[in-house]
């Protein structure tokens, strides 16, 4: 590949990868192709397959043990092709309280969290039976206390990865 920048050959090496473009402070991705100009240091990240990426990250949030946080709520809402009136419209709640949710001044409550979790399963065709484990199994385990966003790291060249994209 050559450097779009200068023009030199770029060398390519699989790296780990701070996926800050998701919105998200805690995902990493390894196993990235990353592309390096070593005559300008402009640096080629490849990221595979976006929107199945972003659908197993919010598969992972879905199943996340504590409340959701603002950008998680922001990055579900988006993964959904939502605007915030249509979301703040299905949870009957008004922007601003949306607002503040997303932007992390105020605390979802353990209802509305769930709430937004099974609209996301619902518009993104999870299976019933797949939203009914959520709910029975995961659901019932959210902690309101700890709002810690955990670290995702997900392997891009491991197989359930590579299953999910096809």
């Amino acid at each position: 590949m050559k450097c779009y920048i200068c023009g030199h050959d770029m060398s390519l090496s699989q790296e780990s990868h701070h996926y800050i473009e998701s919105g998200l402070d805690n995902v990493y991705l390894m196993n990235i192709d990353i592309y390096r100009c070593h005559e300008c240091t402009e640096k080629v990240v490849n990221l595979p397959a976006v929107p199945q990426l972003n659908r197993l990250i919010c598969i992972k949030l879905l199943e996340k043990e504590s409340l959701l946080n603002g950008k998680e709520i922001r990055f579900l809402r988006k993964n959904m092709g939502l605007r915030a009136q249509q979301l703040k419209n299905m949870i009957g709640v008004d922007a601003a309280t949306l607002s503040r949710w997303e932007n992390g001044s105020q605390k979802i409550s353990q209802t509305n969290d769930r709430l937004i979790r099974i609209i996301y399963a619902n518009i993104m065709g999870i299976p019933n039976d797949q939203i009914k484990n959520l709910i029975e199994d995961r659901f019932k385990d959210i902690s309101v206390l700890d709002n810690i966003a955990p670290l995702y790291q997900i392997d891009t060249k491991e197989k359930s990865f590579l299953k999910s994209i096809r």
